[in-house]
């Protein structure tokens, strides 16, 4: 039954709009992670080789390695395998630039080529900290007893590619298998063999591990990734840490969610396990790297308090808030002797390319609640980028297609505000014809009547605010879909709009867009009711705040969403106009009549 107040059931709507607006930048500004500024130190420094200079594997020409090296201590003892000294090798394929280190057996750097860094230059995903040596993806991890896994990340690895002898440089124009190998002949052996394939991001991992110390034992990725990430990219969809699915949920573990963890190891470092665990990994806003086991498997999640700034690196820190990253470190558990193959993602958190791949990957790519709306606007953008050759355009077009999808509830809402003003001093009669009175049935009388004003009139009196109140999942769509598309980032939309992904460094997108809902404002009709008045005031100004920080891309959606309402608000009133100067009776028939009349009367005291 409604209550006495009419169009005040408009406010709640409205109210409500603006509660879902709070909360979302609410979680944004105190809940959305901010990792601290550290700087940034290259460890390992590799030269780019030029395309002519990169070597093919020739078989024909090298010897494969032996699997095993008697010692010469002991003949007759433990084989021995080792590197007969530091080694590291440049691997090139059309997704990558890794250099692959005997020392520890990792790759301690990974480039992703086709994307650059967020403050130029290369895009590299290790991160490497002054006190960490080695650092490099793949190390072996003793969270009970950390002592234990130092011997085999210091060790110096047989390394070997296509069973082959290294060489410096390699271009792997066909599936190339790399291989380290360790033993030290006191209990220790390590085998970890990786496939990388020259046109995709996934690769083979296979890696058997036997140690002499009964401990639990993980192989890692991390600390963190992606080298030099710009932390000033913030929003509720933006994620970045460890992540884990279950085969039914996602997990999101930040840097600050980490080290409140209860649970910690002998080093101090926060951690956290978990059982059954389909695939997970490390990811930076729109890069990852994971784990695919064949089967469900124990993991673990940690985080590594980021080391302070030696002076050194602080001198040669490429990054303007000199911070090298997340730190979290993920863990897939180990069993003493038994072979474990471990398909390896590292690259893009594309949607398209990670479905793909199978294993339900394109979860990582997390639009949230919205996501029914978000991935099909995701996918209408990126089509229309491939056609236009700029997001910004693909945004404005499809703003274009989704006012024309609302465009006849927008012309019935206006409409209806229309109406509803006109009928404003008919409900005021009503309204003071009960003043006062607290008895219920009369105040029920008294709700009958609107209503049927109402309905006599053809007017919804929630019809002024239904068209906002249904954009308003379209506009969290948008949001989600800007901020997690690989293809917004780094996109350029021109002028000073450089990166849709990121906010308008001047502001002035959003004080455009605020100006354009207020003048939207003043040319919609209004109702009579004081407090919708006060918060149809009110919009544009939360508005406009809210979107400051939003992504620019976003900003552009709404902008133009306005101005087309602006267009279509001039349209209905120029129509509807029209029709009240014919329809509207005048002195002598109707207005048009009564105008004709007085002019001519005008023109009669003229002559006079």
């Amino acid at each position: 039954m409604p209550d006495d107040q009419g169009p005040n059931m408009e406010v709640r709507a409205f109210i409500a709009v603006v509660l879902s607006l709070g909360v979302m930048v609410g979680y944004q500004y105190f809940f959305a992670s901010a990792p601290p500024d550290l700087g940034l130190e290259t460890v390992i420094e590799v030269p780019r080789p030029q395309a002519g200079e990169l070597a093919e594997i020739e078989v024909t020409e090298q010897e494969p390695a032996e699997d095993a090296v008697p010692s010469a201590a002991d003949p007759e003892g433990p084989a021995i395998v080792t590197g007969d000294g530091p080694e590291q090798v440049t691997l090139e394929t059309m997704r990558y630039r890794m250099v692959l280190d005997n020392r520890g057996g990792l790759i301690t750097s990974l480039e992703l080529l086709g994307f650059d860094a967020d403050f130029g230059g290369p895009l590299e995903l290790v991160v490497q900290a002054p006190d960490q040596d080695p650092g490099g993806l793949l190390s072996l991890a003793t969270p009970e007893r950390p002592e234990v896994a130092a011997a085999a990340n210091q060790a110096l690895y047989r390394l070997t590619i296509d069973g082959f002898p290294a060489r410096s440089t390699v271009r792997a124009e066909r599936p190339v298998v790399i291989r380290w190998q360790w033993v030290d002949g006191n209990g220790w052996s390590v085998d970890k063999e990786l496939t990388v394939h020259p046109n995709g991001y996934l690769s083979d991992l296979r890696i058997s591990v036997e140690s002499p110390v009964d401990t639990p034992m993980f192989l890692t990725l991390g600390p963190g990734l992606e080298m030099g990430a710009d932390t000033s990219r913030a929003g509720i969809y933006l994620m970045a840490g460890a992540v884990l699915f279950n085969g039914a949920a996602l997990e999101h573990f930040a840097d600050e969610d980490l080290e409140a963890l209860p649970l910690h190891n002998p080093t101090g470092e926060a951690q956290i396990r978990f059982d059954n665990v389909a695939w997970g990994g490390i990811q930076s806003d729109y890069f990852a790297a994971l784990f695919v086991p064949e089967a469900p498997m124990s993991v673990y999640v940690s985080a590594v308090p980021a080391p302070e700034l030696t002076e050194e690196a602080a001198a040669e820190e490429t990054s303007p808030n000199g911070n090298p990253g997340t730190r979290a470190v993920f863990g897939v558990e180990l069993r003493s002797g038994v072979p474990v193959e471990i398909p390896l993602y590292i690259g893009p958190k594309d949607y398209a390319l990670l479905a793909a791949e199978g294993h339900e990957l394109e979860r990582v790519v997390d639009y949230g609640m919205f996501k029914m709306l978000a991935r099909p606007v995701a996918v209408t953008l990126e089509t229309l980028y491939e056609f236009t050759g700029n997001y910004g355009l693909a945004i404005i077009l499809a703003t274009f297609g989704v006012r024309l999808i609302f465009f006849p509830l927008s012309h019935s809402s206006m409409k209806s505000m229309r109406k509803m003003q006109k009928l404003q001093p008919q409900m005021n009669a009503i309204r003071a014809k009960y003043k006062g009175t607290k008895d219920t049935d009369k105040r029920q009388e008294m709700n009958a009547e609107v209503m049927q004003l109402y309905k006599d009139n053809g007017v919804s009196p929630l019809g002024g605010c239904l068209p906002m109140l249904l954009q308003m999942p379209v506009l969290f769509g948008f949001y989600a879909a800007i901020s997690v598309s690989i293809v917004s980032r780094h996109a350029p939309f021109g002028l000073w709009i450089q990166d849709l992904s990121k906010m308008d460094p001047y502001y002035v997108l959003p004080l455009m867009m605020g100006a354009a809902m207020y003048g939207q404002q003043r040319m919609s009709p209004g109702t009579g009711d004081p407090m919708q008045q006060r918060i149809f005031r009110l919009m544009p100004i939360m508005f406009t705040f809210f979107f400051l920080t939003f992504p620019s891309g976003l900003v552009i959606y709404w902008l133009v969403n306005t101005g087309l309402g602006i267009g279509q608000q001039a349209f209905v009133n120029h129509q509807l106009g029209a029709a009240d100067a014919i329809a509207t009776p005048g002195p002598k028939g109707n207005k048009k009549k009564g105008r004709k009349g007085g002019a001519a009367k005008r023109k009669k005291r003229g002559k006079k």
